[in-house]
């Protein structure tokens, strides 16, 4: 059994070996305060350091921010060269001593500066409420005194001396009043890190006489900024108004594809955006025209045999087409090979390619609307940063940050949603619009709850104002956001494809029996001829299934282990493609080429470290 005295060493022992090494102490700190009638304190710190190894010398953080209160530190001396850094999380840091040569044994520094608090806001009382010590020293401090000079004399039983952690309301050190009221000297030893040591002396109202009373402007310029965005609003529904309204929409059933459109072309057309299916669409496209033969080993085997080049004079079709072969031989090609080769970055580029097309005489975007939407846009800019300024004019700070966040959440957000409402618009169904208009409604409602919830709880704003200035803080923009994407139109020649485009889906998608069956008596192939753009517009089961009764002729391009002819055969065949040869490509090249996922007062006492001032500092 190991005897106490024994054990009680071993744990000392062990502590002490955890325990990081200090390699320095503060000797003394001893501050004296001159109190002004403006509520501003003159300074002065006369630290003593010890260092048991080389250090270059002290530094200092001092906060220069209380609640939503700035403070001002100025005219900054000591006794030795001063290096400032930068102001960060509400501290004033600065370092003293030199970068060129260290010092050791005891070290005098002296600092010197005016520390303005200004208006403290506070209607009932007056106070002095001074950090002695703050909690940020990494170092003991074996011995603290302090003089307080106040211009006029102050009630005895209204002094409080607290100490020890963050927090602590206990008694610490002691402390002395002179006899006309006016000079208070105190002192305390052995403060560790992280212990503080507050000083509190609360007068009646007006006491600070030269107080320049602080003018709180947040209801003007809420009222200016609330007014001007406002008027953003009027002149950005005028412009959508005069240049923002689409031609009128007239399609017209037609049977045929659009003219000089191929399947990508108009999967592109029908929602703003080439995807991986229209890309898909394309090798039906292709073996419909005897372009190449599909052979179907299993249903994750796939081999591609070229027959000739595509009929077209289009570079991206052209360069599809080739890259297709390029990863096998160039007259055959396997799944296997399309995954290990560089078919990835030629779908991109296909796309890139795409969109490259439809410029000049096939630009897709009304120039004048365009231009006129850019307003828009630069109004919810403008809203969101005088809306967050207005409601945090008395505190530039975090909060300000914060609300700009939401607002521009809220344009991004609805500009978003609003584009991609604007590209289906014609050939979406109404349940998935009205999904997205129900997403912008939640989002909306999540970003007024935390726009709210911060200016009243955190900030401390009224609940009336807190709900006026959350809702325009997010509906403004919003608005702003949404009308950005609908004031730009289509083009004539984007109507002229689009009317086709929807005039063709509803062929595809509504065509009667009796009307299908006259058309397939003169077209047998009909089916393959239609199937690759059912595929881009989402219609291929649709269109598979209008054939469930129909006998179909065999295509010549598809060889599997027997001969199909149902319809809904090919329909599942294009999933499989999709996934299998797309998806599956795309998905390969990208994992094999990614290096890593994610390149004032509260009364009584006071509390220690609650007051103003204070700080911490170590040597460096």
């Amino acid at each position: 059994m190991v005897k106490k005295p024994l054990l009680l060493l071993w744990v000392v022992s062990f502590t002490l070996v955890l325990l990081p090494a200090v390699d320095y102490q503060f000797e003394s700190y001893d501050l004296q305060v001159d109190v002004r009638l403006d509520n501003s304190y003159a300074v002065q710190e006369h630290i003593v350091v010890d260092f048991s190894s080389p250090r270059h010398g002290i530094y200092r953080e001092i906060p220069v921010l209380f609640g939503r209160q700035n403070v001002k530190l100025t005219n900054l001396e000591a006794n030795v060269p001063i290096v400032r850094d930068s102001v960060s999380s509400g501290y004033a840091t600065f370092r003293l001593g030199s970068e060129n040569r260290t010092v050791t044994g005891i070290q005098e520094y002296q600092i010197r500066y005016d520390y303005a608090i200004g208006d403290d806001r506070n209607d009932e009382y007056d106070e002095f409420y001074y950090n002695i010590v703050g909690v940020g020293w990494q170092a003991p401090i074996q011995h603290v005194s302090f003089t307080v000079n106040l211009p006029k004399p102050i009630d005895r039983s209204l002094v409080f001396l607290t100490g020890g952690t963050y927090g602590s309301t206990a008694q610490r050190g002691s402390f002395s009043i002179s006899a006309d009221g006016k000079t208070i000297t105190g002192e305390a030893n052995d403060l560790y890190p992280g212990e503080a040591l507050t000083l509190r002396v609360q007068m009646d109202e007006g006491y600070y006489s030269d107080v320049r009373p602080f003018i709180d402007f947040t209801i003007p310029a809420s009222i200016f900024a609330i007014l001007v965005a406002f008027a953003a609003t009027v002149h950005a529904t005028f412009l959508f108004r005069r240049y923002g309204k689409e031609e009128l929409f007239v399609p017209v059933v037609r049977f045929d594809p659009p003219e000089d459109l191929s399947p990508m072309e108009v999967g592109y057309l029908a929602d703003g955006v080439v995807d991986n299916k229209d890309l898909t669409s394309m090798i039906f496209y292709w073996a419909d025209q005897g372009c190449l033969t599909i052979s179907e080993l299993s249903k994750k085997e796939f081999t591609f045999t070229k027959i000739k080049e595509p009929a077209t004079t289009k570079a991206h079709e052209k360069h599809l087409f080739s890259a297709l072969f390029a990863c096998g031989d160039g007259t055959e090609v396997t799944l296997k090979q399309l995954e290990k080769g560089t078919f990835s970055k030629d779908l991109e580029k296909a796309k890139t390619e795409v969109r490259s097309y439809f410029k000049g005489e096939r630009e897709l975007r009304d120039g004048k609307a365009e231009r006129k939407r850019i307003a828009a846009m630069l109004y919810g800019a403008l809203s969101v940063v005088m809306l967050a300024i207005a409601s945090t004019i008395s505190y530039i700070g975090t909060e300000t940050v914060v609300f700009l966040v939401v607002g521009f959440s809220s344009l991004g957000v609805f500009a978003l949603v609003a584009s991609r409402l604007n590209a289906i618009w014609e050939t979406s169904s109404a349940f998935k619009k009205g999904f997205k208009f129900f997403l912008l409604g939640v989002s909306a409602i999540v970003l007024f709850g935390f726009a709210f919830l911060f200016m009243n709880s955190v900030f401390g704003h009224g609940v009336f104002y807190s709900v006026v200035m959350a809702l325009f803080l997010v509906a403004i923009p919003a608005y702003l956001g949404f009308l950005a994407i609908v004031t730009g139109k289509r083009s004539t020649y984007a109507q002229k494809k689009l009317e086709e485009i929807v005039g063709y889906r509803e062929f595809i998608s509504k065509v009667e029996m009796d009307k299908l069956k006259m058309m397939i008596d003169s077209d047998p192939s009909l089916f393959y001829h239609v199937l690759s753009y059912a595929i881009v517009l989402g219609l291929e089961d649709v269109w598979a299934k209008k054939f469930a009764k129909i006998a179909l002729a065999e295509p010549q391009w598809y060889m599997g282990n027997r001969p199909i002819r149902n319809a809904l055969f090919y329909s599942a065949l294009s999933h499989r493609m999709h996934t299998s040869v797309m998806e599956k490509a795309v998905y390969a090249q990208a994992k094999s080429g990614s290096r890593s996922p994610i390149h004032s007062s509260f009364g009584s006492s006071g509390f220690s470290g609650g007051g103003f001032g204070g700080g911490g500092g170590g040597a460096w």
